[in-house]
């Protein structure tokens, strides 16, 4: 299944091997969606923000769990992962 995160470039342009972002240690998962979610995910975290990518990746080829989490009360559950995502399973990165 197709998962989406919102990235810093900076951390994307770091990422060797697997993005691992700070996020990563001090959340223990990275806050993801789906593409149904992203419009409602950028409007109510990331208005104005600059210097962003958007990671599609595929949930099966990440070694870690993904979690479906109820966080918004008029949303559906989002994709929590609790793990890093292989740079090979990074299907599209766009410029946000």
């Amino acid at each position: 299944m197709e998962l989406l995160h919102v990235a810093r470039a900076a951390d994307w342009d770091a990422a060797a091997a697997r993005y691992a972002p700070a996020a990563l240690a001090r959340d223990g998962f990275l806050h993801c969606c789906t593409p149904a979610q992203i419009g409602f995910v950028m409007a109510r975290h990331f208005a104005g923000v600059s210097g962003l990518v958007l990671l599609t990746f595929e949930s099966e080829l990440v070694p870690g769990e993904v979690r479906w989490v109820k966080s918004e009360a008029d949303q559906a559950p989002f994709p929590h992962l609790y793990g890093a995502i292989p740079v090979a399973a990074v299907v599209k990165v766009e410029v946000l």
